[in-house]
């Protein structure tokens, strides 16, 4: 029996995402870093059950010192490659690799070109979370409503992005998204936000499109990730608010602000969708979303905000 090709190999892997195109998308174009020429990288062009470790280690190394992205974008195409390999050896016993795991370290990483330092310690505060909230809720409605989700569940900009209107229970106070960086979870919303999603959730209904993602764009398309990236920029912009607030900066400041609380780090790490605590989330009950509820309202650091 003859082996499958490089593009039919790829093809598996990729449909096997194809409930998302942004995700297919995406591994794609990190996969064509590895197979493609590419400064100083000449590409694979052997067959992929032909591929070595030393193979994969010299393409670690190329993307270790290349500074022509970011190096959380380098981490993603890595980490796409191997996701990649891991799937292929599942579905084909003849090909089997060793992935170096050791050797493979970030630390000493060449920041990007031009790129000046990271975001990773930037936190809002709550005045200019409140700001935020203040304008989107006067110019955009469905805006208002995205970012006040991810101000109050610290939910990943991809899981909202991908999330499915099937996936919104309005009276239990939860999302569930199926798919995302570490697989099924639950975030909890407020009462106040829960007012504020049955309105919009009833003009959505009525939206005429075959996407069943919860938030679409006027063009009823589901949003990409930089046209979230925009509609922040202009806000603090707007404001004229310097720092450099990201989606990401409302998850690791709601986690900060419980932290100072006094909220132990196992509930932390469950509200911001971690894995859940005892419970297997294919028999997940209404005393699991109860539970889920309290912990959210007991550990809300925006209760008294005007959000």
């Amino acid at each position: 029996m003859s082996e499958p090709s490089n593009d039919i190999l790829i093809q598996e892997y990729l449909d096997f995402y194809k409930h998302s195109l942004q995700s297919i998308k995406m591994r794609k174009a990190s996969l064509n870093y590895f197979f493609n020429n590419i400064r100083g990288h000449e590409g694979y062009k052997k067959h992929i059950f032909e591929i070595t470790t030393q193979d994969l280690k010299d393409y670690f190394k190329w993307l270790k010192n290349l500074d022509i992205v970011s190096i959380s974008t380098r981490k993603n195409k890595w980490n796409v490659l191997i996701s990649f390999l891991n799937y292929t050896m599942e579905d084909h016993e003849e090909f089997l690799i060793k992935i170096p795991s050791r050797t493979i370290s970030w630390n000493g990483a060449i920041i990007k070109k031009g790129e000046i330092k990271s975001n990773k310690n930037i936190f809002a505060t709550k005045e200019e979370i409140e700001k935020i909230m203040g304008f989107l809720k006067t110019s955009n409605f469905k805006h208002y409503i995205i970012f006040r989700l991810l101000v109050e569940t610290g939910m990943r900009k991809g899981e909202l992005i991908n999330l499915k209107i099937s996936e919104l229970n309005i009276e239990e106070r939860y999302l569930n998204p199926h798919e995302g960086k570490t697989g099924e979870k639950y975030y909890i919303f407020s009462e106040e936000l829960q007012k504020y999603l049955r309105l919009y959730l009833s003009e959505r209904l009525n939206v005429k499109s075959r996407e069943k993602n919860l938030f679409l764009t006027k063009n009823l398309k589901p949003y990409s990730t930089r046209t979230f990236n925009i509609i922040l920029k202009n806000s603090r912009k707007q404001l004229g608010i310097k720092k450099c607030i990201t989606c990401h900066t409302f998850r690791r400041t709601l986690n900060d602000f419980r932290k100072e609380m006094g909220c132990p780090l196992e509930d932390r790490k469950e509200l911001l969708g971690h894995k859940l605590r005892d419970v297997n989330v294919s028999s997940y009950t209404n005393s699991d979303s109860k539970r889920l509820r309290e912990l959210h309202d007991k550990w809300n650091p925006y209760i008294n905000l005007n959000l």
